[in-house]
């Protein structure tokens, strides 16, 4: 029986080193806000000729203004991939703004996502989908009964995931390599980005080079995991000016972790916590401008305790 109960106490002691301490409040917890979502399906920009459905989640407790998070979902996704993160955030206290970008989206087949993905035009429809979804902001905050005075359209951030996150590094100002020359598709509207996992200089991205980074001036938190070629995703980080840049790395994190867990256990629910706790750290600094919080929460240090034993810590750079 003594054996039984020593065995016990290790498996405990063994636990409780690999979950560390979960602090109750800051970015990594649940967050106060109730909140509500609005969907917009059949929303069309006619200036296009494009479809952009888009949903809405929103702090419906207060009656704001709230900053403002656009997220763009990666080739071959759409609006319900990362309800995780669209929620947690609304929970602390954003208006997150979710479209559809049809011409990349699940609606396509595996063909049409290939041409999509090195599609120039698609590029470009990208980053006017997030332009036209801040223009109809705009609009609601002004004659939505649901939505009026929610927005705060000075403080507006883009994250996004894979194609998605180099659609947020298009709005933060990056110089896009479309062959022959480079575009600048940015919208002087957005403050901050996170791009999640996104491609990089080289193989990685058809989009960026070693000049696309240059004059990159927005504040950037780049996500990524060290399942996902991070080393090679590290060279526009590099290339950055300093000022307000981060390029995290998630151990044994891929590339699909970044997408809804399929649970409330495994490794993907894990990494979505921590993926979770860094967006709504680094908005909290750059489009709240709560310097405290940044001072506590925005740090290796903090983002080590939400760490578990299948993700044991983050690599962490900043200049």
């Amino acid at each position: 029986m003594k054996t039984v109960y020593a065995a016990l106490a290790l498996l405990v002691l063994f636990v409780a080193g690999c979950d560390k301490e979960k602090p109750a409040n800051g970015p990594g917890s649940e967050g106060g806000h109730e909140i509500k979502s609005v969907k917009f399906d059949d929303l069309e920009d006619s200036a296009r000729g494009r479809e952009v459905p888009t949903t809405v989640y929103y702090p419906s407790d207060e009656p704001g203004p709230f900053p403002v998070v656009v997220l763009s979902h990666g080739l071959g996704g759409d609006r319900s991939h990362y309800t995780y993160l669209d929620k947690h955030l609304a929970r602390h206290g954003y208006v997150v703004v979710v479209p559809e970008h049809v011409g990349s989206s699940s609606r396509l087949n595996v063909l049409e996502l290939a041409e999509a993905l090195y599609n120039e035009n698609e590029a470009r429809d990208r980053a006017a989908d997030i332009s036209f979804v801040l223009d109809m902001s705009e609009q609601w905050n002004l004659t939505d009964a649901r939505l009026a005075g929610k927005f705060d359209m000075e403080k507006i951030g883009v994250t996004g995931h894979s194609f998605g996150g180099a659609t947020a590094h298009f709005m933060g100002g990056t110089d896009v390599n479309f062959d022959d020359h480079y575009e600048n598709l940015r919208d002087d509207r957005v403050k901050a980005v996170v791009p999640m996992a996104a491609g990089d200089i080289g193989g990685s991205s058809p989009w960026f080079d070693d000049k696309s980074f240059d004059h990159y001036e927005v504040p950037c938190m780049q996500i990524t995991g060290t399942d996902d070629g991070w080393l090679g995703k590290k060279a526009s980080y590099d290339d950055m000016p300093g000022g307000d840049k981060y390029f995290i790395a998630l151990r044994n994190v891929g590339h699909l972790d970044f997408t809804n867990a399929p649970n409330d256990w495994g490794k993907k629910a894990r990494a979505n916590i921590i993926i979770a706790a860094l967006t709504t750290a680094f908005f909290d600094k750059y489009l709240k401008g709560d310097q405290h919080a940044a001072d506590k929460y925005l740090n290796e240090k903090y983002m080590d305790k939400q760490c578990d034993w299948q993700v044991p810590d983050v690599i962490w750079y900043d200049k």
